[in-house]
């Protein structure tokens, strides 16, 4: 041994780096273990490998940053490891020839931990048309309520899950209902998946959100076929689905809630018809113990007073209230030819493991008034039948009636294995595995999606494009038009949204805000008014010929308007002298006759006479006196007076219908002269 410390070394079982890589016969990945090692190494093939310092008790993996004492054991990348005096050894993992359990219903599902495949059981609850249920073991019952209820909620809160279904009056000539919507609880979140009858959708929602799948977050994970929408919960190895035919499905790992749960769907491993205080009825009171399990829905307020505790035997029938009224009969409600496709071969290899004679019954009594009704019967049976891993594509057979219609570019399928392939970042990747075959939209053949979340097929990926089909980086930023875009660092696809409008900027006095584009930016710009085609600058001011009495300007209101007060003389035409602006006019003042309106009354006796009047203005002619031995001007002033007149009669008319007349002097003409005193 050199009595320096040896240089770190990297090694393989072929001594060439520190990764041992061994293939076990139940092992789906490729698994890998890497050790670091500070002495020559000595390897060992056969049943195990052990890679041995020569000395330091201690082992550890530099890479993984973890350390390990003498003597401690643990499970790695399917290796059983041993840590003995520094060196580990390992073990290849044995994987056991699975057992397979009794389950309920038969839903055996295989489960791998990464090394080994293990077959375990789930309990599944579905509700189908209007609606119809199958419990956690498999027991049938109609129940035809529309208000909200309890589907699973476990006895001894471990995992704080809830689901309740959402249901509503989907026959309107009948008492009939569907499960429009269901209502997950998880932990301390939310999560809801609800139909859109107009769009033949699924919406989902979590904590009151709108997500659009594929998604992930507090532990529930979104995924869509583009027809059925799941939210499964990894860690508890459960799902709830729904799709557009009104066909839910609530699915739990039973390892996770054996016996621990209770609602419309029963125990988990245990009874189907449970009450709430937790006393287990005979399996023909499924559709009397499902009342127990209302649930409070603001949005349903007559739901409050829904009733409960109905006994499995009741006695004399009450009068029909609207929570009891008749269920439709074959014989007012003739059913749909499609549920003759029941007994088509297409399903004979199926009747071996569903009850077929059940689900044609079903599907006549869904016939009734609900358009959809018959589809979710056919749906669900053939759901069933993907259990036994049997395909049945039933929906070419209904001439259209059942089609489902996926958007533009995409195909319906009803049995894929896997979600489609997409791209991301440049590169093909392969889509999510289904747990079972499932029906929805795909990509046609040899296509894929451009994006985890896009509709759009293609032949091959690509990078994000600028809005010239010019290429983009992951994280580069653009504008296009009034949208701000970026290149996802993770999906590797454009996302654009309204680019948000710069702030407005602060204006002097003259200047005003004004929107440059449709963006909604803004600018200062020298205010302006616009009149007549013609634009003025503030402070302006204007005349308009064709209103000759205003005058306007600009100010910071915009146009305004000053219009000039006349006074109010009359006086005939041609008497009028007009100013420049032919705005206002002043009657002549010369010195001349102007005809006034009297009202003369005498002795109960009355008329109305027109009659001239001296009026007008006079010039004075001032002369030059001596007072006081000095000279001064002395105004003289004149006045309009009567010059010449003519003597005229008017007539009265009295209250005692006599009449009397008077004489007047009608003056017909004026002259200036020195003012006299009255007469």
């Amino acid at each position: 041994m050199p009595s320096t410390s040896p240089t770190p070394l990297t090694t393989t079982a072929n001594v060439s780096s520190t990764t041992v890589t061994h293939h076990t016969s139940r092992a789906t990945p490729t698994t890998q273990s890497t050790f670091t090692m500070v002495s020559p190494v000595v390897v060992t093939e056969g049943p195990s490998i052990s890679v041995t310092p020569l000395r330091d008790s201690q082992c550890t993996d530099l890479k993984r940053k973890k350390t390990w004492a003498c003597n401690e054991t643990w499970t790695e990348d399917c290796f059983s490891k041993i840590c003995k005096n520094g060196t580990i050894e390992l073990t290849p993992v044995v994987c056991p020839e699975p057992s397979v359990p009794i389950c309920p219903r038969g839903q055996v599902t295989k489960v791998s931990d990464g090394c080994c495949e293990t077959l375990k059981c789930d309990c599944r609850c579905e509700l189908y048309g209007d609606p119809h249920y199958i419990s956690f073991e498999g027991v049938t019952f109609d129940f035809l309520d529309e208000c909200t209820y309890i589907l699973v909620e476990e006895q001894s809160p471990q995992h704080n899950l809830s689901i309740a279904v959402d249901n509503f009056f989907c026959m309107p000539s009948l008492h009939g209902s569907c499960a429009k919507g269901v209502i997950l609880q998880y932990q301390s979140n939310v999560a809801t998946l609800s139909i859109i009858p107009d769009l033949f959708a699924v919406q989902a929602t979590l904590n009151n959100m709108t997500i659009h799948p594929p998604y992930e977050e507090h532990g529930m994970k979104f995924e869509t076929t583009g027809y059925v929408v799941s939210v499964y919960l990894p860690e508890v190895r459960s799902y709830v689905s729904l799709s557009p035919s009104y066909t839910l499905v609530v699915n739990l790992a039973m390892e996770h809630f054996l016996n621990n749960t209770q609602g419309q769907c029963g125990v988990c491993g245990g009874g189907s018809c449970i009450r709430r205080g937790g006393q287990i009825e005979d399996n023909s009171c499924c559709d009397k113990t499902a009342y127990d399990w209302v649930l409070a829905d603001t949005l349903k307020p007559a739901c409050l007073s829904a009733p409960k505790d109905v006994p499995c035997h009741p006695g004399p029938t009450p009068a029909p209230t609207d929570t009891t009224l008749p269920t439709p009969t074959s014989s007012s409600c003739p059913a749909s030819s499609l549920c003759e496709l029941l007994d088509h071969p297409v399903f004979s290899t199926c009747r071996q493991y569903v009850n077929l004679r059940l689900k044609k019954k079903n599907c006549e009594f869904d016939s009734c008034g609900n358009r959809g009704g018959p589809c979710s019967a056919l749906e669900q049976a053939a759901e069933e039948c993907r259990n036994p891993d049997f395909c049945i594509d039933w929906r070419i057979l209904t001439n259209g009636s059942c089609d489902v219609p996926c958007p533009k570019g995409l195909v319906y399928r009803e049995c894929r294995n896997k979600l489609d392939d997409f791209c991301y970042g440049g590169i093909q990747h392969p889509g999510a595995s289904l747990a079972k075959n499932s029906a929805g939209c795909f990509c046609p053949s040899g296509q894929f999606r451009a994006g985890n979340h896009s509709n759009t097929c293609v032949f091959e990926c690509s990078y994000c494009k600028g809005p010239l089909g010019e290429p983009r980086m992951p994280g580069e930023v653009w504008q296009s038009s009034c949208l701000l875009c970026t290149c996802n660092n993770l999906t590797r696809t454009e996302e654009c949204f309204p680019r948000p409008s710069e702030p407005a900027p602060l204006c002097g006095p003259n200047y005003v805000l004004k929107n440059t584009t449709c963006c909604g930016d803004q600018i200062c710009v020298e205010r302006t008014c616009s009149y007549k085609d013609k634009l003025y600058k503030f402070g302006d001011t204007w005349k308009d010929p064709s209103h000759p009495c205003m005058s306007f300007s600009c100010s910071n209101e915009g146009v305004q308007t000053e219009t000039v007060a006349c006074s109010q003389e009359t006086c005939p035409e041609e008497d009028k002298v007009w100013d420049n602006q032919h705005c206002c006019f002043t009657c002549k003042q010369s010195c001349a006759p102007k005809v006034s309106s009297f009202n003369i009354s005498i002795d109960n006796c009355t008329t109305t006479i027109e009659m001239p009047v001296c009026q007008g203005q006079c010039v004075s002619q001032p002369r030059v006196v001596v007072m006081h031995g000095d000279l001064q001007v002395e105004p003289r002033s004149r006045c309009c007076e009567e010059q010449g007149s003519e003597r005229r009669t008017v007539t009265l008319q009295c209250s005692d219908l006599t009449t009397r007349h008077l004489a007047y002097w009608h003056i017909t003409s004026c002259e200036c002269r020195i003012c006299s005193a009255l007469r």
